[in-house]
């Protein structure tokens, strides 16, 4: 009884090991204040900024969302959130991008001739679709 007692001391942290994937792999079909996932196209890290393709991500998007205004982002699947930060850190922010992450993803939105307030709520939707 000891022993198989010790294995299970030892079995249990080793099942926290190795990096964590992320639980939503997609962007989301709904977003939370009317946006409707209208198209998605699977990209190439080269569709993602400049200053953070080097931090290899594992997928990149390009989205539409059909909502109380369109909304056209680049969503960049990383494989956990630390590197997502890390991209929030890298990207050069302009008036024409509004970038953000949530999780393990880090998301530039085009801001061109979409309100402020669409764009705020958009992002606030984005925290409460993903965990």
């Amino acid at each position: 009884m000891g022993i198989s007692r010790r294995s299970l001391l030892v079995a249990i942290p080793l099942a926290g090991c190795g990096p964590a994937r992320p639980a939503i792999t997609e962007p989301p079909k709904l977003i939370h204040g009317g946006w409707i996932r209208d198209k998605m196209e699977e990209a190439t890290a080269a569709a993602a900024p400049e200053s953070v393709r080097s931090l290899n991500p594992n997928k990149v998007w390009r989205v539409t969302y059909k909502g109380p205004q369109d909304i056209t982002g680049i969503w960049v699947l990383y494989p956990n959130e630390t590197v997502a930060f890390e991209a929030i850190q890298k990207v050069n922010k302009s008036m024409a991008i509004r970038p953000f992450y949530r999780g393990a993803f880090f998301v530039v939105l085009d801001a061109a001739g979409v309100s402020a307030q669409a764009l705020g709520d958009f992002q606030e939707g984005v925290t409460k679709a993903l965990p």
